[in-house]
């Protein structure tokens, strides 16, 4: 009997920590209604599935299921004490130009470089943010 006992908790054990791994790496998805720019692709507006390279660390990828075109975004920094409960895509915004600043995950915030603009196009920016939810097998 404590045989059949003991496998029992560690199949519990094990279930609970192998759903938190996989929940650790879920794919996010997103409904970016305008064009956007990374550091190496202008974007448009779509439906957005962002996930974690497993092979580079602090590398995203970005891929528009509309138009199955997408980028590969590496971080320069990778916050992982400032992780969230509701993760966001942020932007910053001047005029008709949009430029992917943040995205906010729970396994934490990566940071990308603001292009460099004259100190008028940097007064006039507004930073957008957009909701990011788990994707469900779709």
């Amino acid at each position: 009997m404590k045989s059949f006992t003991n496998r029992l908790v560690i199949f519990a054990a094990s279930a609970v920590a192998l759903g938190t791994m996989a929940y650790g790496q879920t794919t996010m998805k997103a409904e970016i209604p305008f064009a956007f720019h990374t550091s190496n692709a202008t974007l448009p507006a779509g439906n957005y599935i962002v996930d974690r390279l497993t092979t580079a660390p602090n590398t995203l990828r970005i891929y528009n299921t509309d138009t199955r075109r997408g980028a590969f975004v590496g971080s320069i920094t990778v916050d992982w004490f400032n992780a969230v409960n509701k993760p966001v895509i942020v932007f910053a915004c001047a005029e008709q130009d949009c430029t992917l600043r943040e995205i906010r995950t729970s396994q934490g915030t990566y940071t990308y470089p603001e292009p460099h603009k004259t100190a008028r196009a940097r007064e006039s920016v507004s930073m957008i943010q957009i909701p990011l939810t788990a994707r469900n097998g779709d």
